[in-house]
């Protein structure tokens, strides 16, 4: 993505700069956020939230699945899930338990018995942790 018609707002979090806030002057009814992930030892990426597949939690890291071109991508980030949960726009995203977010616009279904949630580009992630018979509803009901 080119910023050449973009200013930049950055914001602080924990110390570092991991947020920005990109306004694009030509157009002012486009925003845009980037934020900040790590895909390995010192390579950043600076990623759409609309990027954002599915969130989980490792202790004050979290670990996401990102849409990197025509590839999909595990990246971490130094914030607690709540942290980052703030920074994505709330119409597209939902916290499945304490462990998980999940991005609803990438959403295709979720096997329970398996424990796989599944994508709209046919990618795939396990899940460890217990989804509620509710909230499996409300998903099943609503965006399949």
């Amino acid at each position: 993505m080119g910023l050449d018609n973009y200013e930049l707002y950055g914001c602080m979090s924990l110390k570092k700069r991991n947020f920005i806030s990109a306004v694009n002057k030509t157009d002012q009814t486009a925003h845009t956020s980037l934020i900040r992930f790590e895909e390995r030892r010192e390579k950043f990426f600076w990623v759409q939230p609309g990027e954002i597949y599915f969130v989980k939690s490792a202790d004050h890291y979290v670990k996401t699945l990102i849409k990197q071109g025509s590839d999909v991508k595990w990246m971490s980030r130094h914030s607690t899930l709540k942290e980052l949960f703030a920074l994505l726009p709330v119409k597209n995203f939902i916290r499945l338990n304490k462990f998980y977010l999940l991005n609803l616009d990438h959403f295709s279904h979720i096997d329970l018995t398996k424990r796989v949630l599944y994508f709209s580009d046919d990618s795939s992630t396990t899940i460890q942790h217990r989804i509620s018979p509710f909230l499996h509803h409300l998903l099943r009901s609503n965006y399949t």
